[in-house]
């Protein structure tokens, strides 16, 4: 058994002035540029259903929006919080509720440069920082009013915590690791795989190899104290499971799972071409960086900390969703700086070696080739990239005349509505009728709709059938509404923006006088 010291590192014992100057002027350059691509061109692309619905909720009242840290279901109960005592001082502009997350993306550089020199290196920190600033997926979440950029952050301090607490033992590192990580349990509840990613690694250095004596006690209460705090996020994560509660996405196989985040952490979304590609080269150097840092002298191992951040969110999520789907690429973010470290510690070693350096600099000039597509044509796009509700409503307000009325379906899309009414306030004058799911609600058929039509639409003539083409199918799947507005009456106008289609209609006379089809 070897007895670590309290803080190993890799730096030689002195490093010239200049060098650390011009380290530390790279490190800036890096921050800075990370730092453009998030905070600027925050309201390019419209707020899309889920960033728009959770800006409505956070202006609810204060009480309304604690209660989503008991409420089953709710992913991100501290990040609704903080954005609702957000949006009562900065409004509710595209750039207002984007701005946290912009933040939470800038302070991810920083903290994972703090975390790969800790762990490999200052070379290793530099890149490892160097490709978290110019990530297409993180950027891409660093400029959404979610809480995705926000869990990266606390895994990325969650982790930071626990590599000093092993190092050091002191106890100011056990209690920022057990707060850091509570904050992450209550920021997404797929963040509890980042804690069993962190306790794999613990688990086998403490208590089996034994590589770091005297670690044992403050470790097992770092995790007695994480047992309470988790305990209700465990419950509703169990009805997930067992399938008592209702999901809507599609099941993944493992190697289609595998091929989604190697894309999406490589370049997100782009060309199929530049996608595969890219794909690969991660991969190959994240493999590689594995071998590099296990070939290492370095009793502590952390490779293997890395190797299981980067991979069991990944797996654990597609086991989760073996019983009841609920993958989704976003929910296992926090793979990503694990997952990026590798990479770079790959091409520091490249670099660095005294034959294969071409290769290394061929590779780091791909890395920034593949970033650079993606980040001008799909994060920094004039075109519209998400749902774009804010052209949609912006053509119904320019159109909308006395009388008409507005109809929102699925129904939950309502708070679309409750948003750029409060952005336009000529959509303020037109009432809004959230139409009721076939299929969620198994009495709600043709004759229920026809009578809440006639009882909120009163003599109206004209209705803006304002609807999200991906998410119809599962609450009218025979498309009885449409058919109804079409049956008595005209289609009058027609626009089609990514990922909304409005339709205004003409009826012959109003639903009060209008019975069902024939």
């Amino acid at each position: 058994m070897r007895v670590l010291p309290a803080r190993e590192t890799s730096r030689p014992a002195t490093v010239p002035a200049a060098a650390r100057l011009a380290h530390y002027a790279v490190l800036a350059a890096i921050i800075v540029a990370g730092a453009a691509l998030r905070l600027t061109a925050l309201n390019r692309q419209s707020l899309w259903f889920d960033e728009i619905d959770v800006v409505v909720r956070a202006q609810r009242p204060l009480a309304q929006v604690l209660r989503t840290f008991v409420a089953a279901g709710e992913n991100g109960p501290v990040y609704n919080l903080l954005l609702a005592l957000w949006v009562r001082l900065a409004g509710i502009s595209e750039i207002a509720v984007r701005a946290p997350s912009a933040v939470a993306g800038v302070l991810a550089i920083p903290l994972l440069y703090l975390l790969a020199r800790r762990i490999a290196g200052p070379a290793t920190g530099l890149l490892a920082a160097g490709l978290l600033a110019i990530s297409p997926y993180h950027v891409w979440y660093s400029q959404e009013a979610k809480m995705y950029a926000m869990v990266v952050v606390l895994a990325l301090a969650s982790t930071y915590a626990l590599v000093e607490a092993l190092a050091r033992n002191e106890r100011r590192w056990w209690v920022a690791y057990a707060v850091a990580t509570t904050l992450l349990f209550y920021s997404h509840v797929a963040t509890v795989l980042v804690f069993a990613a962190q306790s794999l690694y613990a688990g086998y250095t403490v208590l089996v190899r034994r590589v770091w004596p005297g670690r044992e006690r403050g470790w097992l209460l770092a995790v007695a104290v994480l047992t309470l705090p988790y305990l209700p996020i465990a419950l509703w994560a169990v009805r997930v499971i067992g399938g008592q509660v209702a999901t809507w996405h599609s099941p993944v196989g493992l190697w289609a799972a595998l091929q989604i985040f190697g894309v999406k952490f490589a370049v997100n979304r782009y060309d199929l071409v530049v996608q595969e590609r890219a794909a690969i080269l991660y991969a190959a150097l994240a493999a590689l960086g594995v071998v590099v840092l296990a070939r290492r002298r370095d009793p502590a191992r952390w490779w293997l900390l890395l190797l299981a951040l980067s991979s069991v969110p990944v797996l654990g999520l597609w086991l989760v969703s073996l019983r009841n789907s609920v993958f989704s690429d976003r929910y296992a973010i926090v793979a990503l700086p694990a997952y990026l470290l590798l990479v770079a510690a790959a091409g520091a070693w490249l670099i660095r070696h005294r034959r294969l350096w071409p290769l290394g600099i061929a590779a780091a000039f791909l890395l920034v080739a593949f970033a650079w597509g993606p980040l001008r044509d799909v994060n920094r796009a004039h075109t519209a990239q998400k749902e774009d509700w804010r052209s949609a409503y912006a053509w119904v307000a320019d159109r909308a005349q006395p009388g008409d009325v507005i109809l929102v379906t699925p129904g939950y899309l309502i708070t679309t509505y409750e948003y750029f009414a409060q952005r336009e306030p000529r959509l303020a004058a037109y009432p809004a009728i959230p139409m009721r799911s076939f299929t969620a609600d198994a009495w709600f058929n043709e004759a229920e709709m026809v009578r809440l039509l006639q009882q909120e639409a009163g003599a109206a003539t004209r209705f803006w059938l304002v609807l999200s083409p991906d998410r119809i199918g599962a609450d009218d799947p025979e498309g009885i509404l449409e058919g109804w507005l079409a049956a008595h009456g005209a289609k009058a106008d027609e626009l089609v923006v990514n990922g909304v289609r409005v339709t205004l209609y003409q009826l012959a006379a109003p639903p009060a006088a209008l019975g069902r089809a024939h």
